[in-house]
C-alpha cells in the first residue's frame, strides 16, 4: 500500500508540473530573435552593465566605515518587544528575527518571535496578539503594512511602538522603516547578467506578488534597466509570479514554476530572485538538468545560496546586505522611540556588495568563513558600534 501510495503521489507531480507546463506555453510569448542585434549596441549595452556591476563586486571588497549616528539614548530595561517576520522558512526574514532576539536579552528586554508563516492573515493576528498582550514595541520583518492596517492602527493608537524592517513603503508613512536602497538591488543583478551573458540575455524574473519590496524594490531596479532603452538591446525578458503560501509547494512552487518556464521558453539563460527562492529554484533546475544552461542572479547571499556560487552551480552571483546590521538598526530605532525621540534614517549607512565565484575567492580566509556561516556582515562591526552607543559594549 505505501508503495501505491507513492508511485500516486509522483503521478499526480508529473501531471501538475505537465499542466503548468502546457499553461506556461500557452501564455508565453514567441521569443525575439537576440542575433539580430546590432553588435556595437550590444557591446556598449555589456560595458555599461560591466561597469555598474563592478562597482558593487569592488564593494564587497573593502573595509566600510560607519555613517550612522554618533548617539543613542540608554535603553529603557524591561521592555517587551514583538518580532513579526514575514515567515521563518526564509533565511532572509529569520536572520534578522533571531539576531535581534538575542540582542535585545542585553538591553534588558524580553523579545517575542511570532512566526507570520507567509501568510497576511497570521501576520495580521499576531500583531493584534501584540497589541493585547500590551508590548511597548512591535518590529515587523519584511510584512507588507497594508496588508495588516487594522492591527497597526490598533497597535499605533494604543502607543505601541511600531518599526518595520524591509517594508521600503509604510502606510502610514508615519512608521518608520529600515532598509537600503532595494531599486539599486534589483538593478545590479541586472547588470551582471547583461555582462556575464555578453548581452545575450533571456532572463525569467521569479517575481514574489506578496513583498512590496520584491514587487517595488528589487523586480522594479532589474525590469526598468532592462526596459531602458540601450541597456539589454534585444533581451528576451520573462516574469512569473508565486506566492508565499505555494513557497515550498512542490508542484506549483517557485521552483516547480521555474523549470516549467524554462522549459516552455528555451530562450532563457538567466532567473532571478530572491535567495530563499532561488535556493529551491537552482534545486530545481539542476534536477531538470538545467545546470549549464540557465544561471541564476539572487539577492541576501545567504550562506546556502554561497556554497551553490562557490561550486560552480546554477546561481552565479547574489547581492548582499548586511541583514543583522538592518536588525540592529531596527533595535536602535525601538530604542529611540520608547526614549521619545525620532527614529534616525538609516538608509544611507547601509553598505551593499555583490559577490560571484571570482570574488568569493579572492576574500580573506576570516572574511570567507565568515560569510559562509553568518551571510555578508557588511565589513564592519557594527555590533560593537551599536553596543557602544546604547552604553553596553
Amino acid at each position: 500500500m505505501a508503495i501505491a501510495r507513492t508511485a500516486s503521489q509522483r503521478r499526480g507531480v508529473v501531471v501538475a508540473i505537465i499542466g503548468v507546463i502546457l499553461l506556461l506555453t500557452g501564455c508565453s510569448t514567441a521569443p525575439s530573435d537576440r542575433s539580430a542585434v546590432d553588435p556595437a549596441a550590444r557591446e556598449a549595452a555589456v560595458e555599461k552593465a560591466q561597469g555598474g556591476a563592478a562597482e558593487l563586486l569592488d564593494a564587497g571588497m573593502h573595509d566600510n566605515q560607519w555613517t550612522g549616528p554618533e548617539n543613542s539614548p540608554p535603553p529603557r530595561p524591561g521592555l517587551r518587544i514583538t518580532l513579526i517576520p514575514e515567515q521563518m522558512a526564509s533565511t532572509g526574514s529569520s536572520r534578522p528575527a533571531k539576531a535581534i532576539e538575542s540582542e535585545v536579552k542585553k538591553l534588558g528586554w524580553v523579545p517575542k518571535i511570532s512566526d507570520g508563516q507567509g501568510k497576511p492573515e497570521v501576520q495580521l493576528n499576531a500583531l493584534n496578539t501584540a497589541v493585547d498582550e500590551k508590548v511597548d514595541a512591535v518590529i515587523l520583518i519584511f510584512v507588507d503594512t497594508t496588508r495588516v492596517q487594522s492591527a497597526l492602527q490598533r497597535a499605533l493608537a494604543a502607543g505601541v511602538k511600531v518599526v518595520t524592517l524591509g517594508s521600503l513603503k509604510n502606510t502610514p508613512d508615519t512608521v518608520p522603516d529600515v532598509s537600503f536602497d532595494w531599486v539599486r538591488a534589483g538593478e545590479s543583478v541586472a547588470q551582471y547578467a547583461v555582462w556575464k551573458s555578453g548581452g545575450d540575455l533571456g532572463m525569467l524574473q521569479m517575481r514574489n506578488a506578496d513583498l512590496y519590496i520584491v514587487v517595488n524594490g528589487q523586480y522594479k531596479g532589474s525590469q526598468d534597466y532592462l526596459d531602458t532603452p540601450g541597456n539589454c538591446p534585444g533581451c528576451d525578458v520573462v516574469t512569473q509570479d508565486w506566492s508565499l503560501a505555494t513557497f515550498e509547494d512542490p508542484t506549483i512552487g517557485p521552483a516547480a514554476q521555474a523549470v516549467a518556464t524554462r522549459l516552455a521558453n528555451p530562450q532563457l539563460n538567466w532567473v532571478s530572485c530572491f535567495d530563499s527562492c532561488l535556493f529551491r529554484v537552482s534545486n530545481g533546475l539542476n534536477r531538470a538538468g538545467f545546470t549549464d544552461s540557465v544561471s541564476g542572479a539572487g539577492f541576501d547571499c545567504n550562506p546556502e545560496n554561497l556554497d551553490i556560487i562557490r561550486a560552480g552551480g546554477v546561481q552565479k552571483v547574489c547581492f548582499a546586505d548586511p541583514r543583522e546590521w538592518l536588525a540592529y538598526a531596527a533595535i536602535d530605532n525601538v530604542n529611540r522611540m520608547t526614549n521619545g525621540l525620532p527614529a534616525f534614517d538609516f538608509t544611507e549607512s547601509i553598505p551593499v556588495a555583490l559577490f560571484d565565484k571570482d570574488s568569493l575567492s579572492q576574500l580573506p580566509p576570516d572574511r570567507s568563513a565568515e560569510l559562509e556561516t553568518k551571510g555578508w556582515q557588511g565589513n564592519f562591526d557594527f555590533r560593537a558600534k551599536f553596543e557602544q552607543l546604547w552604553g553596553i559594549g
